[in-house]
């Protein structure tokens, strides 16, 4: 029985080992393709199994334009998933009882006094999204070294109630710089101070910093492929984490079930991975829940996985665990148009452990929903035009109709041309333009189809 048992564990191992091997084969051939198809710079991917990270690779360029490559131990604005971090942060100081996660925020505050209700938000509605804050102003950007406003006069001006704490989850980086906020008040120290000295170190992130790193970066390229400056955000701990994908690996292993750590108890990093809220709306897609500073989804095969990402402007990243079975991957860009890119990693790495796709895979639906809708305004317009050139006239109806709708298509067209961001423009990078253009021609087509008058007989 106990060779049956060994044969039994050795046929595991090489099993696992085997679709590691074949999971690096496909990334190695898929990744390159697709970034170059989605305009993506630069790419590092660490694959963790049993709680170790087993492979990272590197692709593309730190500096197209230098013609700097990129290399695993680039560092990259992580960008929200700084949240996840801050949270470790926040339930250490609840450990060491210095914080009480369930008090109200006013009880702790000295560096600024919030109105009514934020006073009554606590710690752990602010570490879910739970406290009613709307999401802030996430475009406020700051060169390294220019002045910057105070922490605490950002959150005053940002600080919007969009419902009542505790009633539903509404994603918030303001909501997270008022953690910061308290953290420091509570702990009597500067936040990246705290998050290095009893986070960061101690979970062997060497490179991990919330301040200015002070160090050559890869250059990040927003979603129209342009060179970004480097920023600081006013806030640190919604999206201002500078790290390696290796450091963000070995923060993602210490979240494995039975993985111990110098950091928080198992109790501890239980909490920060259960659900606290249920999550709709866009989030909704790709998670199920929110705990503390994750999101959360259950697999197929009834396991529980936990991620985040980030997007900022010129960078992207995600982390993705199923702590029960030590897998996890970790995803960082220097373009803001890596979305699919990620994506389809996901849906390769899922596959790879068994399981199938994860829900941030879903955003590869866009796609071929996007394609269907250029077919059609491409059709729309191609009839309009015949309609206009056989100078068929329907009724007065038909015609106010088909004015509005060129109206608002092209109107939302020339709208869309001209904004930097849009949700769109994140999931769909390389057809956008397409059918932003497709809708701005079927506007065109339907207006004319409106206008012009019935040719002589």
């Amino acid at each position: 029985m106990a060779w049956l048992a060994l044969a039994v564990l050795l046929a595991g191992a090489s099993g696992a080992e085997a679709a590691e091997v074949d999971l690096r084969e496909r990334l190695a051939a898929s990744v390159p393709a697709r970034m170059q198809r989605d305009g993506v710079p630069g790419l590092v991917v660490v694959v963790i199994s049993g709680g170790e990270a087993v492979w990272t690779g590197a692709f593309g360029d730190a500096d197209p334009e230098a013609g700097r490559p990129m290399t695993a131990d680039a560092l990259f604005r992580a960008e929200s998933l700084s949240k996840p971090v801050a949270a470790w942060g926040a339930l250490r100081l609840a450990e060491t009882g210095r914080l009480d996660l369930d008090a109200p925020i006013g009880d702790c505050l000295t560096s600024w006094r919030p109105p009514d209700p934020v006073s009554a938000a606590t710690p752990r509605q602010l570490l879910s999204h739970t406290a009613g804050l709307g999401l802030g102003d996430y475009a406020a950007r700051h060169a390294p070294g220019a002045p910057r406003p105070t922490l605490a006069d950002q959150i005053a001006r940002e600080a919007e109630v969009v419902t009542p704490p505790g009633t539903r989850f509404a994603y918030s980086d303001t909501g997270y710089a008022l953690l910061e906020l308290v953290m420091e008040d509570c702990a009597g120290i500067d936040f990246a101070a705290w998050m290095e000295r009893e986070v960061m170190r101690p979970l062997g992130m060497a490179d991990a910093r919330f301040d200015w790193p002070g160090r050559e970066m890869p250059v990040g390229h927003d979603l129209r492929g342009r060179p970004v400056a480097p920023y600081l955000y006013p806030a640190r701990a919604s999206g201002g984490l500078h790290a390696t994908a290796g450091d963000i690996a070995r923060f993602a292993a210490a979240g494995m079930a039975g993985t111990p750590n110098p950091v928080l108890s198992p109790a501890g990093v239980a909490a920060l991975h259960r659900p606290v809220a249920d999550v709709a709306g866009l989030f909704g897609i790709a998670a199920e829940g929110y705990g503390l500073g994750h999101f959360t989804e259950t697999l197929p095969d009834g396991r529980a996985a936990v991620w985040h990402g980030g997007q900022g402007h010129g960078w992207m990243s995600h982390m993705h665990l199923v702590p029960e079975a030590g897998d996890g991957i970790v995803i960082l860009a220097n373009g803001q148009r890596a979305w699919p890119l990620f994506a389809a990693i996901l849906r390769e790495w899922s596959e790879s452990v068994g399981v199938a796709p994860v829900g941030m895979s879903r955003v590869l639906w866009a796609e071929p929903v996007a394609r269907a809708a250029i077919a059609g305004l491409l059709a729309v317009a191609a009839l309009c035009a015949w309609a206009t050139l056989r100078a068929w006239r329907p009724g007065l109806g038909l015609r106010l109709a088909a004015a509005g709708l060129g109206a608002a298509a092209a109107g939302w067209a020339l709208w869309a041309a001209t904004r930097d961001y849009l949700f769109l423009y994140s999931i769909l990078p390389g057809l956008w333009p397409w059918l932003v253009g497709a809708c701005g021609l079927a506007g065109l087509a339907l207006g004319l189809f409106a206008l012009a008058p019935r040719r002589a007989r």
